[in-house]
């Protein structure tokens, strides 16, 4: 049962009011490599004849609490996205992709599980704190456009100094801000 907890607590968190000291004894700084890592890990995997480039990427901090529960956004996981487009000649081919990027972390030991219609892919691991999400969006018969591929990986929820700490604005690369220095 215990391990349980700890695989939910690393597996990341929902907007939720969670127990404090129930996070891992991580910085936001410890999770921010091994997530970055593993969205482009999983980014690797979509082979690059099929792709059309990157849509767009992202990494920032994000609560994992509401902000009525968390108002000072203390409690933050990472994530790390990218969303790659399909070239239109693939573009039939989305969901297939999506399937056998899933199936190649399943190979590995990684837990599926799938949600919705749109089918979008929840992957985890007990040896990994990082969870990567997948979701595809199908192409369009009438334009001729790609479909496209989102990956979000997600660190755990870890305690913080807040939002507007000096270690999430330097990790958000919002600015380089030192502490104040002792006289």
């Amino acid at each position: 049962m215990a391990a349980a907890a700890v695989a939910t607590v690393l597996s990341g968190c929902s907007p939720t009011e969670a127990p404090a000291g129930k996070y891992p004894d991580m910085t936001l700084g410890e999770t921010k490599s091994p997530v970055q890592l593993l969205r482009n890990e999983a980014a690797g995997r979509i082979p690059e004849s099929v792709t059309d480039g990157i849509v767009k990427s992202s990494d920032q901090s994000t609560n994992c609490i509401t902000p009525e529960s968390d108002p000072d956004g203390l409690i933050r996981s990472w994530d790390s996205s990218v969303r790659i487009a399909i070239a239109p000649e693939h573009g039939a081919e989305v969901q297939d992709i999506v399937d056998e990027l899933a199936e190649s972390f399943v190979a590995q030991g990684w837990k599926k599980d799938t949600f919705g219609v749109a089918s979008i892919i929840d992957l985890s691991s007990e040896k990994s704190f990082v969870a990567i999400h997948v979701s595809a969006t199908k192409a369009d018969a009438e334009t001729g456009e790609g479909g496209a591929i989102q990956l979000v990986a997600s660190g755990p929820c870890v305690e913080t100094d807040g939002r507007e700490s000096t270690e999430v604005i330097n990790l958000g690369g919002r600015g380089d801000v030192k502490e104040d220095a002792e006289d």
